[in-house]
């Protein structure tokens, strides 16, 4: 644990993300401009990955340990092997903000801010759907809210809608919450 500690201490960077490999022989890093690879068992970093030109946000392993992936903001994505050598690169329109392998299928999902890609090994090319519908503004969910009358109890200071506070009045002749008799004075 030592070993971390010191190269953390000496690389000065921020760490982003961080990734066990399947069987917990490997731990991934994401920091800085690299991933970096250390052998768990003695905390020794097996090797720095360069690649990314910015900085790598985020890293995941294949659930089989086959594979991992790693994102930055550079708008790339790499897929490395377990022999640590970068197989695929492709890009997003914008930095990348988090991937995650899917644990039957071995697809990754990769995402930045505008499009999601999917790739799977069995795949040529990489499934990109872009630019997803943007949420409504309040202004249009305050238009489809019905204006509602409230009208709250002299005595507890507990709000009602108006009609049910009015029916149970009637009725009863007292709030539906304190059991106050309304003509009553304070």
């Amino acid at each position: 644990m030592s070993c971390f500690l010191n190269l953390f201490c000496c690389c000065c960077c921020s760490v982003y993300d961080l990734a066990f490999k399947p069987d917990g022989s490997q731990l991934i890093i994401a920091a800085g401009l690299r991933v970096l690879v250390y052998d768990v068992a003695d905390g020794a970093i097996i090797q720095p990955l360069k690649g990314h030109k910015d900085l790598v946000y985020c890293v995941a392993y294949a659930k089989d340990g086959k594979r991992f992936a790693s994102g930055s903001a550079d708008k790339s994505i790499i897929i490395w092997t377990s022999k640590l050598e970068g197989i695929l690169r492709y890009t997003h329109n914008d930095p990348i903000q988090c991937i995650a392998y899917n644990p039957v299928t071995h697809q990754l999902a990769s995402c930045s801010s505008g499009d999601v890609g999917l790739w799977s090994p069995e795949q040529k090319s990489v499934n990109k759907h872009k630019r997803w519908p943007r949420p409504l503004k309040w202004e249009y969910f305050r238009s489809l809210l019905p204006d509602v009358s409230i009208t709250m109890c002299p005595t507890c200071f507990k709000m009602f809608h108006s009609e049910d506070y009015e029916l149970l009045v009637l009725q009863h002749n007292c709030c539906p919450y304190c059991r106050r008799p309304i003509d009553e004075q304070n």
